[in-house]
């Protein structure tokens, strides 16, 4: 990501304006990466890590994610029972373009695997994702711990962690899900940390 100048203006309350307290500064993003994780209640699916430089656009989400989950890993882990899973996914652009939307109509017909249409996705909310509220924290907390100070020793911890999630933890989570999203919908959609009991 390429970095860019920003203004900034700091004012004190009651203050005047005064133009000299502008200051232009460069606005840089931290180095990282994007991971591609999906768990079921059978199991992990195998957790990868996107090439530098690679936008992850409709295409890139249709053929290096959505394709192998529907062809290969999905049915590694039911075999025979396509038909009890239906795919959950975020609210990302990629996720639900037109495009999209006609591989996962194509996938329901030649692979039985359903998926939640975009209209039916919770919010976009980190207390109603599985992935966001559960894998995402126990990966904060290891890489917490290790401290790694590369971004291969990074992804190394994500990929240990990863590996030894217990899929009992995997399941609670899931088997809790319905429980944040009915209590969002009576919040009308606010954030609803301080009404978890």
């Amino acid at each position: 990501m390429t970095a860019t100048k920003s203004t900034i203006y700091y004012q004190k309350r009651r203050e005047k304006y005064v133009e000299t307290w502008f200051r232009q500064c460069k606005e840089s993003f931290g180095k990282g990466f994007i991971i591609i994780a999906v768990f079921s209640y059978n199991g992990k699916l195998k957790i990868s890590r996107v090439e530098k430089n690679f936008k992850i656009n409709s295409t890139y989400y249709r053929e290096r994610v959505l394709h192998p989950i529907f062809t290969e890993e999905i049915p590694f882990l039911y075999l025979n029972d396509f038909q009890i899973v239906k795919l959950h996914q975020g609210k990302a652009t990629s996720h639900t373009s037109k495009s999209t939307t006609a591989l996962h109509e194509k996938m329901k017909t030649d692979t039985c695997i359903a998926y939640i249409p975009f209209q039916h996705i919770p919010a976009k909310s980190s207390d109603v994702s599985p992935m966001d509220y559960c894998v995402f924290g126990l990966f904060k907390r290891a890489i917490s711990k290790l401290k790694p100070i590369t971004i291969d020793g990074l992804f190394k911890v994500v990929e240990e962690e990863w590996k030894s999630i217990p899929l009992a933890i995997l399941r609670k989570a899931l088997l809790s899900w319905e429980s944040p999203c009915r209590l969002i919908d009576q919040k009308k959609g606010y954030k609803i940390e301080n009404f978890k009991k």
